[in-house]
């Protein structure tokens, strides 16, 4: 009998369209008006990559090639979700920091 891997797979293959999940920065701001929200990048999945920290975990990471960028950059996969997720996410992002 052959061991299963207990490794999950990749979110995202190579193509898809993906973008950074949202993100708000507090600061010190105290009224929401001052509360700084920052836009969503946008790009498609290039390359996929497993690294190895020090303590022996592997981490998932995706070459993503942001629209209008010219060369990809390298981003956790927990910090991307799909582009069709992303306004759910936006709404829940400020539904629960307002």
């Amino acid at each position: 009998m052959t061991k299963q891997s207990r490794r999950t797979p990749f979110k995202f293959s190579v193509g898809d369209r993906v973008a950074e999940k949202p993100r708000i920065h507090l600061g010190l701001a105290v009224k929401q008006e001052n509360q700084r929200r920052y836009p969503s990048r946008t790009g498609t999945v290039t390359e996929l990559r497993s690294k190895t920290r020090k303590d022996g975990h592997q981490r998932k990471y995706l070459a993503v090639l942001w629209d209008g960028f010219a060369t990809p950059s390298e981003h956790e996969q927990m910090r991307v979700c799909a582009v069709d997720d992303l306004q759910t996410l936006e709404q829940d992002l400020i539904l629960n920091h307002d």
